[in-house]
């Protein structure tokens, strides 16, 4: 008897999801409103998983930016990190930034913030928006969202209050996923009553 061992066939999807490229339009991080910025979406399984964002400098000054990664459903903090951003020539300059790398994650709805620690003046960094989104069978986005004083929430700004924006913010995803054929996609059906939560008026500056 021959015994066969059924393995899933994994792509080498790369592009998960995108939103870009970047238009002259941006959303500050931190200031003196200590405003943080968010984006969901929602995946399959993927593993080596990279993160990318979108960030200039306002002032063109260098700048250390905070970032965040959580399931928003299930509410499991996958961790965060500080990134160096260099000088840049003038606020309308933008790269993609690393975030995150070699992340191995379930399929499920995500959400990736942005702040800026250094709350004073306006010279704080900015993320762009993105003017389309990129979506494939791996991934499709959900909303961008914002928080500010008095609902943003400094020291865990992933914990902020949320309110839904209108506008894709400028990231990307990439990793490695099952082949289309050997998993079915996540229903986004009850996706939409996870956000309720997070929605609030945005306090006008």
């Amino acid at each position: 008897m021959i015994a066969t061992t059924c393995v899933s066939a994994i792509s080498s999807a790369g592009l998960i999801f995108e939103n870009g490229p970047a238009t002259s339009t941006s959303y500050r991080i931190g200031g003196p409103n200590s405003q943080a910025e968010a984006v969901e979406w929602v995946q399959v399984a993927s593993s080596n998983t990279k993160i990318s964002a979108l960030i200039g400098s306002v002032d063109g000054n260098a700048r250390n930016v905070d970032y965040y990664l959580e399931n928003i459903l299930t509410g499991n903090y996958f961790g965060n990190g500080v990134a160096y951003l260099p000088s840049f020539a003038s606020s309308a300059d933008f790269k993609f930034v690393q975030l995150f790398s070699g992340l191995t994650l379930s399929a499920g709805s995500y959400r990736l913030t942005i702040f800026n620690t250094d709350t004073s003046g306006n010279t704080n960094v900015r993320w762009s928006v993105g003017s389309a989104s990129t979506s494939s069978s791996y991934g499709s986005f959900l909303q961008s969202a914002y928080s500010q004083t008095p609902e943003t929430d400094v020291t865990n700004p992933y914990l902020s209050t949320f309110t839904n924006s209108t506008e894709p913010l400028g990231f990307q995803v990439t990793g490695s996923v099952p082949e289309p054929s050997s998993f079915a996609l996540l229903g986004l059906g009850g996706i939409g009553l996870a956000m309720n939560a997070y929605r609030r008026r945005r306090a006008v500056v």
